[in-house]
């Protein structure tokens, strides 16, 4: 049923890479996706994969005057500043470096814009050659009305691992790409999820949920439908409690474990249409 939609939508999706060291020595990488809607090289995702881009500038500071009053402590001899610069400790989580890769080593990720409550990022990429994709997405009209039970697919670059190390010399991550591969999953529309809008939003806070959940990696990837319209972007996996238990055996242990139906929610269509008029985007809609 989604062969040629998948094919289609195949086309204007990109693998985000997003990598970070923290204080402690700790690295880690995680994989996202990006929807590119147009000849500009704007592109949808979720915010929340992307705020490792503001925390680094947070730590930074952070960092910065944790090392100005250790010196000023350092700096002062008397007893209770002693005993203050003992107590005195870093935060290990802090991130000293960060990288987020968009799909390609010669592009950057400028003029971010969000709507955080609907974890809708929206952002441009540059430099940008539009001969570089053939089709962009046509996105759903909300007003044409949403059906449930109608079939959607999501698709994103999942992965099972992202391995990756940093090097001090060259202060760059250095990773294995070979696991990030676009996976589509089905399911079927449900319903709408509305949450509380902030009384400065012109825009719904809204979601959409679908029948199956997301896998890792197809975070800010697209759902859509067997003609390759665009009616949401994923933003996560939620678990439904269905008030049932299971009985698991643990060596000679038995236990009850609650049962969950895990759906996937995701921007509404209405919150993304309503974002790009916001922001004056150019994007096509049926």
């Amino acid at each position: 049923m989604f062969s040629k939609a998948v094919e289609k939508v195949e086309r204007f999706i990109r693998p985000v890479v997003i990598c970070k060291r923290c204080h402690d020595g700790s690295v880690s990488a995680e994989g996202a996706t990006l929807v590119i809607i147009n000849k500009e090289g704007w592109f949808l995702s979720a915010a929340h994969k992307f705020e490792v881009i503001p925390l680094f500038k947070k730590h930074l500071q952070e960092m910065a005057a944790f090392t100005a009053k250790a010196k000023k402590l350092k700096e002062d001899d008397s007893k209770a500043a002693r005993r203050e610069l003992k107590r005195l400790r870093p935060n290990p989580r802090w991130i000293t470096a960060s990288s987020v890769w968009p799909g390609a080593d010669d592009q950057n990720i400028v003029d971010i814009d969000v709507i955080p409550e609907a974890d809708l990022l929206l952002g441009r990429l540059e430099p940008f050659d539009p001969a570089s994709i053939d089709e962009y997405p046509v996105f759903k009209d909300p007003q044409s009305g949403l059906k449930a039970g109608t079939s959607l697919c999501k698709i994103g670059f999942s992965y099972t691992e992202l391995a990756t190390t940093y090097d001090h010399k060259t202060n760059k991550f250095d990773l294995d790409f070979k696991n990030l591969v676009p996976s589509p999953v089905d399911g079927i529309y449900t319903k709408d999820i509305l949450f509380r809008t902030p009384e400065e939003r012109k825009i719904p806070i809204k979601f959409i949920e679908t029948s199956s959940p997301g896998l890792r990696g197809q975070t800010g990837g697209a759902v859509f439908d067997s003609d390759g319209r665009i009616w949401a972007i994923h933003s996560r996996t939620h678990h439904l409690p269905l008030d049932t238990n299971a009985k698991v055996k643990e060596g000679t242990r038995e236990r009850e474990v609650e049962q969950f139906l895990s759906v996937s929610w995701a921007v509404h269509p209405e919150v993304i249409v309503g974002f790009l008029k916001e922001r004056g985007i150019e994007f096509s809609m049926e």
